[in-house]
Protein backbone atom coordinates (compact mmCIF):
# COMPACT_ATOMS: atom_id res chain seq x y z
CA UNK A 1 0.00 0.00 0.00
CA UNK A 2 1.55 3.55 -1.11
CA UNK A 3 1.55 6.19 1.54
CA UNK A 4 0.43 9.74 0.48
CA UNK A 5 1.62 13.15 2.57
CA UNK A 6 0.40 16.29 1.17
CA UNK A 7 2.65 19.73 2.77
CA UNK A 8 1.59 22.84 0.97
CA UNK A 9 2.01 22.02 -2.54
CA UNK A 10 4.29 19.16 -2.03
CA UNK A 11 3.10 15.51 -2.92
CA UNK A 12 5.00 13.10 -1.35
CA UNK A 13 4.75 9.29 -1.47
CA UNK A 14 6.22 6.38 0.00
CA UNK A 15 6.52 3.26 -2.04
CA UNK A 16 8.56 2.61 -5.14
CA UNK A 17 8.43 4.44 -7.94
CA UNK A 18 7.49 1.82 -10.49
CA UNK A 19 4.49 0.82 -8.75
CA UNK A 20 3.20 4.27 -8.02
CA UNK A 21 4.24 6.02 -11.29
CA UNK A 22 0.78 4.17 -12.78
CA UNK A 23 -1.50 6.67 -10.28
CA UNK A 24 0.24 9.84 -11.55
CA UNK A 25 -0.25 12.68 -14.50
CA UNK A 26 2.34 13.81 -16.83
CA UNK A 27 4.85 16.66 -15.67
CA UNK A 28 6.45 19.72 -16.65
CA UNK A 29 9.87 18.61 -15.05
CA UNK A 30 11.75 15.70 -13.92
CA UNK A 31 14.59 16.26 -12.20
CA UNK A 32 16.18 13.60 -10.25
CA UNK A 33 18.93 11.96 -8.76
CA UNK A 34 18.88 8.16 -9.05
CA UNK A 35 20.74 4.97 -8.21
CA UNK A 36 23.77 5.56 -10.94
CA UNK A 37 24.35 1.80 -10.82
CA UNK A 38 28.05 2.22 -9.46
CA UNK A 39 27.26 0.03 -5.94
CA UNK A 40 28.68 3.41 -3.88
CA UNK A 41 30.70 2.70 -0.74
CA UNK A 42 28.34 5.11 2.24
CA UNK A 43 30.83 4.18 4.72
CA UNK A 44 32.16 7.87 4.92
CA UNK A 45 32.85 7.63 9.04
CA UNK A 46 36.50 7.79 7.96
CA UNK A 47 35.89 11.63 6.05
CA UNK A 48 35.98 14.94 7.60
CA UNK A 49 38.68 13.98 10.34
CA UNK A 50 36.28 10.80 11.63
CA UNK A 51 32.96 13.30 11.34
CA UNK A 52 31.85 12.04 8.52
CA UNK A 53 28.59 9.22 8.69
CA UNK A 54 28.26 5.63 8.06
CA UNK A 55 25.09 5.41 5.59
CA UNK A 56 22.89 2.12 4.36
CA UNK A 57 24.14 1.01 0.81
CA UNK A 58 21.67 2.91 -1.52
CA UNK A 59 18.94 0.59 -3.11
CA UNK A 60 19.28 -0.62 -6.80
CA UNK A 61 22.70 1.26 -6.99
CA UNK A 62 24.12 -2.47 -7.12
CA UNK A 63 22.80 -3.01 -10.59
CA UNK A 64 22.93 -0.97 -13.97
CA UNK A 65 20.44 1.45 -13.85
CA UNK A 66 18.11 2.49 -16.91
CA UNK A 67 16.41 5.82 -17.26
CA UNK A 68 14.69 5.06 -20.23
CA UNK A 69 11.03 4.85 -18.06
CA UNK A 70 11.59 8.53 -17.15
CA UNK A 71 11.53 10.23 -20.49
CA UNK A 72 7.95 9.97 -20.96
CA UNK A 73 7.01 11.47 -17.90
CA UNK A 74 7.87 15.23 -18.53
CA UNK A 75 8.54 17.58 -21.54
CA UNK A 76 12.05 18.61 -19.28
CA UNK A 77 14.54 15.90 -17.28
CA UNK A 78 17.68 16.76 -15.62
CA UNK A 79 18.87 13.53 -14.31
CA UNK A 80 22.21 13.58 -12.78
CA UNK A 81 24.68 10.77 -12.67
CA UNK A 82 23.69 10.30 -16.53
CA UNK A 83 27.57 9.95 -17.38
CA UNK A 84 26.92 6.23 -15.88
CA UNK A 85 24.44 5.33 -18.00
CA UNK A 86 24.78 8.34 -20.76
CA UNK A 87 24.62 5.26 -23.58
CA UNK A 88 20.70 4.82 -22.81
CA UNK A 89 19.77 8.10 -23.72
CA UNK A 90 19.24 10.55 -26.68
CA UNK A 91 22.53 11.97 -27.60
CA UNK A 92 20.55 15.08 -28.70
CA UNK A 93 20.25 16.11 -25.48
CA UNK A 94 22.90 18.69 -23.05
CA UNK A 95 24.84 18.42 -19.87
CA UNK A 96 24.77 20.63 -16.79
CA UNK A 97 27.77 20.23 -14.12
CA UNK A 98 27.90 20.61 -10.48
CA UNK A 99 31.28 21.93 -9.36
CA UNK A 100 31.85 21.03 -5.84
CA UNK A 101 35.47 22.64 -5.37
CA UNK A 102 33.81 25.87 -5.70
CA UNK A 103 37.08 28.01 -6.47
CA UNK A 104 37.99 25.40 -9.16
CA UNK A 105 41.90 25.15 -7.46
CA UNK A 106 43.14 21.22 -6.92
CA UNK A 107 42.19 19.19 -4.20
CA UNK A 108 42.16 15.68 -2.76
CA UNK A 109 38.73 15.36 -1.76
CA UNK A 110 37.77 11.58 -1.83
CA UNK A 111 34.42 12.32 -3.84
CA UNK A 112 34.19 13.74 -7.31
CA UNK A 113 35.63 17.01 -8.22
CA UNK A 114 32.22 17.42 -10.50
CA UNK A 115 29.16 15.84 -11.01
CA UNK A 116 27.03 15.51 -14.48
CA UNK A 117 23.48 15.94 -15.07
CA UNK A 118 22.07 14.83 -18.57
CA UNK A 119 19.02 17.28 -19.69
CA UNK A 120 16.86 17.03 -22.27
CA UNK A 121 16.79 20.80 -23.09
CA UNK A 122 18.76 20.86 -26.48
CA UNK A 123 21.74 23.23 -25.91
CA UNK A 124 25.17 23.28 -27.44
CA UNK A 125 26.75 25.01 -24.31
CA UNK A 126 27.23 23.14 -21.09
CA UNK A 127 26.51 24.69 -17.88
CA UNK A 128 28.08 25.13 -14.84
CA UNK A 129 26.82 25.12 -11.21
CA UNK A 130 29.83 26.05 -8.84
CA UNK A 131 29.51 25.58 -4.88
CA UNK A 132 31.95 23.82 -2.18
CA UNK A 133 30.62 20.95 -1.58
CA UNK A 134 32.82 18.16 0.85
CA UNK A 135 34.36 18.77 4.17
CA UNK A 136 32.58 21.06 6.54
CA UNK A 137 29.96 22.82 3.65
CA UNK A 138 28.77 19.04 2.79
CA UNK A 139 28.52 17.61 6.29
CA UNK A 140 27.44 21.06 8.51
CA UNK A 141 25.62 23.86 5.85
CA UNK A 142 22.44 22.57 4.85
CA UNK A 143 22.81 18.59 7.33
CA UNK A 144 23.82 15.47 6.56
CA UNK A 145 20.63 13.62 5.51
CA UNK A 146 21.61 11.27 2.39
CA UNK A 147 24.96 10.12 1.06
CA UNK A 148 24.43 11.27 -2.22
CA UNK A 149 22.53 14.49 -1.16
CA UNK A 150 22.63 17.49 -3.04
CA UNK A 151 22.58 21.11 -2.12
CA UNK A 152 19.50 23.47 -2.48
CA UNK A 153 21.00 25.70 -4.31
CA UNK A 154 21.94 23.56 -7.08
CA UNK A 155 18.68 22.28 -7.27
CA UNK A 156 17.40 25.53 -7.11
CA UNK A 157 19.94 26.59 -10.29
CA UNK A 158 18.61 23.11 -12.20
CA UNK A 159 14.63 23.96 -11.67
CA UNK A 160 15.83 27.77 -13.29
CA UNK A 161 17.56 25.64 -15.89
CA UNK A 162 14.38 23.67 -16.67
CA UNK A 163 12.14 26.69 -17.63
CA UNK A 164 10.71 27.56 -14.24
CA UNK A 165 8.15 24.69 -14.67
CA UNK A 166 5.22 24.55 -12.49
CA UNK A 167 5.32 21.04 -11.92
CA UNK A 168 8.36 19.08 -10.60
CA UNK A 169 8.51 15.25 -10.03
CA UNK A 170 11.39 13.33 -8.29
CA UNK A 171 10.86 9.63 -8.52
CA UNK A 172 14.24 9.33 -5.94
CA UNK A 173 13.62 11.90 -3.50
CA UNK A 174 15.52 10.62 -1.03
CA UNK A 175 15.86 13.60 1.59
CA UNK A 176 13.88 15.37 -0.40
CA UNK A 177 16.29 18.24 -1.23
CA UNK A 178 14.11 19.22 -5.25
CA UNK A 179 11.23 19.59 -2.86
CA UNK A 180 12.98 21.96 -0.41
CA UNK A 181 14.17 23.67 -4.02
CA UNK A 182 10.17 23.49 -4.86
CA UNK A 183 9.02 24.52 -1.91
CA UNK A 184 10.69 28.25 -1.13
CA UNK A 185 10.24 28.61 -5.15
CA UNK A 186 6.54 27.93 -4.61
CA UNK A 187 6.08 25.38 -7.16
CA UNK A 188 4.24 22.34 -7.44
CA UNK A 189 6.42 18.99 -6.67
CA UNK A 190 5.81 15.33 -6.40
CA UNK A 191 7.88 12.98 -4.66
CA UNK A 192 8.52 9.70 -4.38
CA UNK A 193 10.57 7.98 -1.77
CA UNK A 194 11.00 3.85 -1.33
CA UNK A 195 13.36 3.82 2.06
CA UNK A 196 10.85 4.69 4.72
CA UNK A 197 13.86 7.24 7.09
CA UNK A 198 14.95 9.14 3.99
CA UNK A 199 11.40 9.66 3.21
CA UNK A 200 10.52 11.12 6.72
CA UNK A 201 13.07 13.17 6.36
CA UNK A 202 11.85 14.75 3.41
CA UNK A 203 8.91 15.35 5.07
CA UNK A 204 10.44 17.62 8.01
CA UNK A 205 12.37 19.29 5.64
CA UNK A 206 10.20 20.37 3.06
CA UNK A 207 7.44 21.06 6.07
CA UNK A 208 10.11 23.39 7.75
CA UNK A 209 11.08 25.16 4.47
CA UNK A 210 7.25 25.96 4.14
CA UNK A 211 7.71 27.64 7.81
CA UNK A 212 10.96 29.25 6.75
CA UNK A 213 10.64 30.51 3.57
CA UNK A 214 9.25 33.16 1.48
CA UNK A 215 6.39 30.82 -0.44
CA UNK A 216 4.43 32.83 -2.63
CA UNK A 217 7.59 34.93 -3.63
CA UNK A 218 8.62 33.34 -7.56
CA UNK A 219 4.58 32.38 -7.82
CA UNK A 220 1.87 33.94 -6.16
CA UNK A 221 -0.67 32.71 -7.70
CA UNK A 222 0.22 29.26 -6.60
CA UNK A 223 -2.26 27.94 -3.74
CA UNK A 224 -1.03 25.90 -1.08
CA UNK A 225 -1.66 24.44 2.13
CA UNK A 226 -0.71 26.25 5.06
CA UNK A 227 2.71 25.26 6.86
CA UNK A 228 2.40 21.95 9.22
CA UNK A 229 -1.41 21.13 7.97
CA UNK A 230 0.12 17.92 5.83
CA UNK A 231 -2.94 15.44 5.09
CA UNK A 232 -1.58 11.49 4.62
CA UNK A 233 -3.51 8.78 2.62
CA UNK A 234 -2.87 5.88 1.67
CA UNK A 235 -4.15 4.02 -1.39
CA UNK A 236 -3.60 0.54 -3.41
CA UNK A 237 -0.36 -0.02 -5.44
Amino acid sequence: MAEKVTIGNCELWHGDCREILPLLPKFDAVITDPPYGMALDTDYSGIDRGRGKEYDRVIGDDEPFDPGFLLPLAKVHVIWGAQYFAQKLPENGGWLVFNKRGDGKPSQICFGDCELAWTSIRRQSVRMWSQVWHGPARWHYEGAYHPTQKSIGLMEWCIEQAGNPRTVFDPYMGSGTTGVACARMGLQFVGIERERKYFDIACKRIDNAYRQNTLFGPNEDVQAVPAGQASIEFQQE
